[in-house]
């Protein structure tokens, strides 16, 4: 992967449904941050993103994050990803930037151009048709929180934005504010491009391998024709672990099905994501934590990325310790505690 950055990073990305309460989330988070995880992500949904229930219960992301991080003392937190559409950016620089300041420098923010069309609609809110729209409206939501992060008077005339002598105190503790990660899904070159002009990094949430190993490839070509610094990139890949030694992958992922609420069978997303018959819809590694390792190597390390963001089910033939969590909290607490055992040892690098 050189030129670019190649020191790798490993967060976590939080699930929601059954067991996952406040104090569990806590003490998840808690014992991610004593064993070294580098952040953790929360998604930014009002309902279940569809294939999921609606009805899920999901607590509201900035609300989330700031009582995560006052619990914490190191381990970052970031949304994957938050709506540029929903959250009106002006607002959103402020609320990220007094979260920086309760945090001492820890957040990260994901911000996406949107899709599920009813989760705006069910609230009011328009949700364009036209994706060269609600690009338009990401890239000036980044140049609006930019300015308010580093201008003592922010002014900016835009199509969808306005500033007009706006203040904003106090400005966020990272400087020139909290590293902002385009997500993507899977995207030919439109939006790496505008993560590698606007952004700091580039998250990808869903894709088969061989179409996000070509996003990728473009998002460093991007990165450097923009003249970026290569030490300061970032790519991100998300993926869904489920930790077996039966060799049986279809009772693995039917476990996990009823675990987690998720069904491992869907072929398209809510977004424009379309993958192919005889593929996953997000990145998903089933076996041992030996087999897991090899996988991550190859599949997200060795294409490109340098940071990975991941979730987890143990199935119970690993005999999983939850410390008293139900359902996929304490599943999910069992997986970190493996991965940091048993497989980032062989993927860190100095």
């Amino acid at each position: 992967m050189d030129p670019v950055n190649s020191k790798r990073e490993f967060g976590l990305f939080l699930g929601y449904g059954s067991g996952f309460t406040y104090p569990a989330y806590r003490a998840i988070v808690q014992e991610a941050e004593r064993l070294g995880y580098s952040a953790v992500w929360v998604q930014d949904n009002i309902t279940g993103h569809h294939p999921i229930p609606r009805d899920i219960e999901i607590l509201d992301t900035w609300t989330f994050l700031t009582a995560l991080a006052a619990n914490t003392s190191a381990i970052r937190v970031g949304s994957m990803a938050t709506p540029a559409l929903r959250r009106f950016a002006p607002l959103l620089a402020k609320t990220t930037a007094s979260l920086d300041v309760i945090s001492g420098g820890r957040v990260n923010i994901g911000l996406g151009s949107g899709d599920d069309a009813y989760q705006y609609e069910m609230i009011g809110q328009r949700f364009p048709e036209s994706g060269k729209e609600r690009r338009q409206i990401l890239r000036e939501s980044i140049e609006v929180m930019r300015l308010l992060w580093t201008e003592d008077m922010a002014n900016f005339n835009g199509e969808h934005l306005q500033l007009r002598d706006a203040i904003m105190s106090p400005k966020p503790v990272q400087k020139p504010g909290p590293p902002i990660y385009i997500a993507c899904n899977t995207s030919r070159r439109l939006m790496p491009r505008m993560a590698a002009t606007y952004g700091d990094g580039l998250g990808i949430m869903w894709g088969h391998d061989p179409t996000v190993a070509q996003t990728v490839q473009v998002f460093q070509e991007e990165w450097a024709a923009a003249g970026r610094d290569p030490a300061a990139y970032k790519a991100l890949r998300s993926t869904f672990i489920i930790f077996t030694n039966d060799s049986d992958e279809e009772k693995a992922r039917q476990y996990a099905s009823r675990v987690t609420t998720f069904p491992f069978d869907i072929r398209q997303t809510a977004s424009p994501a379309k993958v192919p018959e005889g593929s996953d819809a997000d990145m998903l590694v089933i076996g041992s934590p030996a087999h897991v390792a090899e996988e991550l190597e190859r599949r997200v390390f060795d294409i490109g990325f340098n940071q990975l963001m991941t979730t987890f089910v143990v199935c119970e033939d690993m005999k999983p310790e939850t410390d008293g969590l139900k359902g996929w909290a304490g599943s999910y607490l069992a997986g970190l505690r493996l991965l940091a055992d048993q497989v980032l040892p062989s993927l860190r690098r100095a």
